[in-house]
């Protein structure tokens, strides 16, 4: 581990957890741009990712940000944080890492987070008539059969009805 990892964690009250290939700074989500800026200034200067899970039975969103160094691409940390998922908003990080701004659209319309301070959320994948309040990587996200044709001619795509509605208890987790 490295040490700029153990000091960020001390001073930000975080905590560091193993993870396969990599260590992740898990902290809270008011101090994401405290922290991604310090890491920026420890050489950690390549954005690779930025994820989301749904976690619905803990009734939050994990957001996982990946970091190399680009004179080291084999070293890279993660940051961690969690949202509820009833009000997923964190602040942006786009001004620290100027590639955030698309990764952000992408979780903002898959699973719902609003990025504070993003100045752009349009549709980045989603056709632009998709249902708002409908992410279809959030696990209650449901798909009936019944196909339609978006209406937005620039963007002429076959996409099936989205449908968000609660699992049957007899269901299985998926």
């Amino acid at each position: 581990m490295s040490v700029p990892l153990e000091q960020l964690a001390q001073k930000h009250g975080a905590r560091i957890e193993k993870r396969t290939n990599y260590h992740a700074l898990v902290v809270e989500p008011d101090r994401i741009r405290e922290v991604v800026a310090e890491l920026k200034n420890t050489g950690y200067d390549y954005l690779l990712s930025i994820s989301g899970v749904d976690e619905p039975d803990a009734k939050r969103i994990r957001i996982v940000y990946h970091f190399a160094r680009s004179s080291n691409p084999g070293d890279v940390v993660a940051v961690e944080t969690v949202v509820p998922r009833d009000e997923p908003v964190i602040d942006s990080i786009h001004d620290v890492y100027p590639a955030a701004l698309l990764h952000e659209r992408e979780e903002h319309e898959m699973l719902g987070i609003v990025f504070r301070g993003n100045p752009d959320s349009r549709h980045l994948l989603l056709p632009e008539d998709w249902p708002e309040g409908v992410y279809p990587l959030r696990k209650d996200f449901k798909v009936v059969e019944e196909s339609h044709m978006s209406t937005k001619p620039s963007k002429p795509v076959w996409i099936l009805k989205p449908e968000l509605k609660p699992k049957d208890e007899g269901e299985e987790k998926a």
